[in-house]
């Protein structure tokens, strides 16, 4: 086979058999910078192959030699919506004719295939891949629908129950899945037995021009599964919901009409205030956290050895965590059988990724051996890492950070995992004040990808380093914040909380204030989340505070009463709600002796008050140094404590409302707290029509 040599291709090469059949594969060193122009010269080179008499069918690998989306050039170039539309649309013209013509066109999966590339294998008549790759749409987490095509073809093709979690969920599927879905028809080892898999295809079907067989639409399973889907995002997320009217109006208008309407819907997306955030937040932002690169270049530091002190919930998750990348943990408590119901967290979480499918029992057996409960100080040992998970007792935790700090090597370090206690107050026990720091893990640590890693006044910059560098291995997502009473995502959940309590007191009933939470976009309704988390607990922290404001106090008060009346949380079956534990339900409690309002406040005030104090303290961190990047508080309010994924976190929430509207609608709750004083500053930038963002990039002065 010759490689055709053909001056005017910019992105690809392709190539002859003696057969007929055209191989098309993009150039190995070009850049993905813009998809369009890449797809131009794909549908052209494709339509000029195809009108080649000699030519009787064409293999193409996809069209891109990078599977992600370069997100900041394709929503810039989205913004130039009327050429956009154009260039788009004309794509898809040629690739719907270029499907209904005779001569048939086979896509090669041989390696992952994301995004627009796989929008683009949609369009082959045939689709042969390799036995390990892996399919999926990760734009949907960002807000964006699968687009060129692909929820069109996808709804057209699959069936309901199929075709909405693959387009709305961005989860990846294996081959195996994808074939069993018919996204791939065949499966081969290799590229060459693929190719060949791929050539007798079309010379066995060279004379069969059947076209492909449209699902039946079901009004029932329609009905089912949207609602499901609808119950879960609550028509939040513009892209869904667009997703959604585009897989209905696809059994009711034909496949051109459909396309059509998704470039409209696409490109509305892709402008859409809430993706350039989603995106901004959970594709760069994410990105930049969990890059190695950012670990100096002196930091030799490797950890092999690793202590956590204390094996409840907390250290059991983290002991998991560390053994799951292969550190060996010395896994302490006072007594062996709690340091052993440490291990047997272990051993049930790994059980059930065996059970999944996503763990052979040879890791999970090696992963359970990287973890040694003990109940004695000196099986510690020399450690490159003490984490301290215990009770959040300042004094508790001064007790084993002083006898435990010796055992640490001479690159070690000192972490503790406070929710709220001053780094630098704990860092007094040690000898070495620059040597320790905070690591802030978030229940259940198997599942919960940030860690918010806490700089004490004297740590030092090569601990920091350390410290990122240990969370990245450990494959979380860290955020650096400075000291201060409650840091930052504490802090800021504390107001969640105490807002849905100061509604409580006013006379908003409980059931209004948890749902009216969830409809604007928290997974968990703020007095459910106190009842989880325990009353007493709450209470135990707001102790730690070093003061109080009225409205606080307030809170306070009324949280202690109901803990003196036994009502401490879901565990005591008593709590802002009343448990029953045969049938697993919940009923609000009615406290009779608060009132209930004539007049609920509408829906939009209560959402406002939920999502605007956490925003507004967040302001309050990142003006007293705190945070030294509203990024930083994105990806912390989103990622560790549930703030709506749809707003892209609290500054792009400001930026999103409007920071002069966001102010105005503060001012008018001033009359419920002291939460709601505006710092001056605030309200200065809002004057002048500050926005914490412009695109992707922070319009907040860099801290030097």
């Amino acid at each position: 086979m010759d490689i055709a040599k053909n001056a005017n291709l910019t992105h690809f090469l392709h190539e002859q058999d003696e057969r007929g059949i055209v191989l098309i594969s993009p150039k190995p060193d070009n850049e993905n910078s813009d998809c369009l122009d890449h797809l131009e010269e794909f549908v052209a080179l494709v339509k000029e192959q195809i009108a080649q008499s000699e030519v009787i069918g064409i293999i193409f690998k996809s069209p891109f030699t990078k599977q992600t989306i370069e997100y900041k050039t394709f929503l810039y170039q989205a913004k130039q919506e009327k050429r956009f539309k154009q260039r788009l649309t004309a794509i898809l013209r040629q690739f719907q004719s270029l499907q209904q013509q005779q001569k048939q066109i086979v896509g090669l999966i041989d390696e992952d295939c994301f995004s627009i590339s796989l929008s683009m294998m949609l369009w082959a008549h045939y689709r042969v891949g390799l036995n390990q790759v892996k399919l999926g749409f990760p734009e949907s987490k960002y807000g964006i629908f699968p687009g060129f095509g692909a929820t069109t073809q996808i709804a057209t093709s699959l069936k309901l129950e199929d075709a909405l979690p693959l387009l709305i969920q961005g989860k990846l599927i294996s081959a195996e899945k994808a074939k069993a879905l018919g996204l791939i028809h065949q499966l081969a080892p290799n590229t060459n037995d693929a190719i060949f898999l791929a050539k007798e295809w079309i010379v066995k079907n060279r004379n069969n021009t059947a076209s492909r067989q449209a699902v039946t639409w079901d009004e029932n399973t329609w009905k089912k599964e949207s609602e499901t889907v609808r119950k879960r995002y609550g028509g939040l997320t513009p892209g869904i919901n667009a997703c959604l009217d585009l897989i209905y109006e696809s059994a009711r208008h034909s496949k051109m009409e459909i396309l059509e309407r998704e470039v409209e819907y696409y490109v509305e997306i892709l402008n859409n205030p809430k993706t350039w955030s989603m995106v901004r937040t959970q594709f760069y932002g994410i990105q930049e956290a969990s890059n190695p690169s950012q670990v100096q270049d002196e930091n030799t530091y490797q950890l092999n050895r690793l202590a956590v002190l204390g094996a409840g919930m907390m250290g059991a998750g983290i002991a998991f965590e560390a053994a799951r990348s292969g550190v060996d943990v010395i896994l302490k408590d006072v007594t062996i059988q709690q340091a052993e119901q440490g291990k047997a967290y272990a051993e049930k979480v790994s059980s059930k990724l065996v059970e999944q499918g996503k763990m052979n029992e040879k890791k999970r057996q090696i992963l359970l051996s990287h973890i040694h409960p003990t109940d004695q100080l000196n099986d510690i040992g020399a450690v490159d890492l003490i984490i301290e998970a215990v009770f959040e007792d300042k004094k508790l935790k001064e007790i084993v950070s002083t006898e435990t700090l010796p055992f640490l090597t001479k690159e070690g370090f000192f972490a503790s995992n406070t929710t709220s206690l001053p780094i630098s107050e704990l860092a007094e026990v040690s000898a070495k004040p620059e040597n320790f720091i905070g690591m802030h893990f978030f229940s259940p640590v198997d599942r919960m990808a940030l860690v918010e890693i806490i700089r004490g006044k004297q740590t030092s910059e090569l601990t920091l380093s350390k410290a990122l560098q240990v969370t990245r291995q450990l494959g979380k997502i860290p955020i650096v914040v400075h000291d201060g009473p409650a840091f930052f995502t504490s802090r800021i959940f504390f107001n969640y909380l105490l807002e849905a309590v100061t509604m409580l007191l006013e006379g908003i009933p409980a059931s209004v204030i948890d749902e009216q939470a969830r409809h604007i976009g928290f997974a968990v309704g703020p007095l459910t989340v106190l009842d989880e988390i325990s009353l007493p607990l709450m209470l135990h922290v707001y102790d730690q505070l070093p003061s109080q404001h009225s409205s606080q106090q307030r809170c306070y008060r009324y949280i202690k009463k109901l803990v003196d009346a036994g009502r401490q949380g879901r565990k005591s079956g008593r709590g802002f709600y009343d448990y029953d534990t045969l049938s697993r339900s919940k009923t609000v409690w009615q406290d009779g002796s608060l009132g209930t309002l004539s007049t609920i406040p509408d829906k939009e005030h209560i959402q406002n008050r939920l999502l605007h104090v956490m925003a507004l303290d967040s302001y309050r961190c990142l003006a007293e140094g705190v945070l030294d990047r509203p990024i930083d508080g994105d990806i912390g309010a989103t990622l560790g404590i549930g703030y709506p994924i749809h707003t892209g976190g609290v500054f792009a929430h400001m930026d999103q409302v409007g920071l002069q509207k966001f102010v105005q609608e503060c001012e008018s709750f001033a009359n419920f707290g002291e939460q709601w004083i505006i710092p001056a500053s605030l309200s200065q930038r809002a004057q002048e029509h500050f926005t914490f963002y412009n695109g992707f990039e922070s319009n907040w002065p860099s801290v030097t």
